[in-house]
């Protein structure tokens, strides 16, 4: 059977075979953990604190504790997810939610929308958090397109007689985006013998018949699947990612409002307490 199909990831088969890939994956995963710790710690200090003790065994002597207070800063951001520069607003933050008795789980919640230098919580306008509400639904929606291909042992295949539809030796389903095998038309390799239960009008039903004897075809389709499923697992992955940082985000957004009105209803009841302290009532 010479019958031609396309795929989704014919341009890419040759860099999913690629043996360096494995390796790229691995590299960047492990670039982007240290990312992550460096953003959280806002800096390298303490990485490269530890990674001088790990090494060596012992605590780099300083000619100044300069780099002691780094450390404790970076420790500190580490912790509250703040932005502190300086020992300086640790020890005020630090005695802000003291003398308020303010949520500092909420506070450390906020990230870039909590200002350490003045104490003092972003607004955020209601449009950003729908904005990025709404956002979420792209990476969501190619995410579920994406994770359909990757679970599915099946080829989406396209032929020139027909339109895009699952292949495997066992049966032909038309694809749906949305909607499972049941929405659309199904062809089992059975059914190729009786030609009355074939789908009426369906273009292409007798190259999709060939196909299901022919070994050749049925391996290349085999090799299809695994490289689909897997290439669809990585993007998968990644949408996955995105979809949960925007949610995230627009969670953190939201949290700005609950984190404004309890600074506001905390520093309220402690000057009302302090009046009545004051007062001796």
């Amino acid at each position: 059977m010479n019958t031609s199909f396309d795929t989704f990831i014919s341009p890419l088969l040759s860099l999913i075979d690629n043996k360096l890939l494995l390796f790229i994956v691995v590299f960047i995963i492990t670039v982007a953990s240290l990312y992550y710790i460096k953003h959280k710690a806002k800096s390298g200090f303490s990485i490269s604190d530890r990674f001088w003790i790990f090494w060596t065994g012992h605590k780099r002597k300083e000619g100044s504790d300069l780099i002691d207070d780094i450390i404790e800063i970076e420790k500190f951001n580490y912790h509250y997810n703040t932005n502190a520069v300086s020992k300086r607003e640790k020890v005020q933050f630090e005695n802000w939610v003291r003398k308020y008795e303010l949520d500092f789980k909420l506070l450390s919640k906020l990230k870039g929308y909590f200002s350490i230098d003045i104490l003092k919580v972003k607004k955020v306008k209601t449009r950003w958090s729908l904005a990025a509400f709404l956002l979420i639904f792209v990476p969501f929606f190619l995410l579920w397109g994406s994770l359909m291909v990757a679970l599915k042992p099946a080829g989406l295949i396209k032929m020139k007689e027909t339109s895009w539809f699952w292949l495997n030796k066992n049966e032909a389903a038309e694809y749906n985006y949305f909607g499972g095998k049941n929405e659309g038309w199904v062809i089992k390799p059975a059914q190729c013998n009786q030609r009355e239960t074939l789908p009426e009008a369906l273009p292409g039903v007798d190259a999709i018949c060939r196909s299901f004897t022919d070994q050749k075809f049925l391996a290349a389709i085999a090799v299809l699947i695994k490289q689909q499923r897997w290439f669809f697992g990585v993007i998968s992955g990644f949408m996955l990612l995105v979809t949960v940082g925007l949610f995230k985000a627009t969670i953190t957004m939201m949290m700005t409002w609950d984190a404004r009105k309890m600074i506001c209803r905390k520093i309220k009841h402690y000057r009302a307490t302090r009046v009545k302290q004051q007062t001796g009532q």
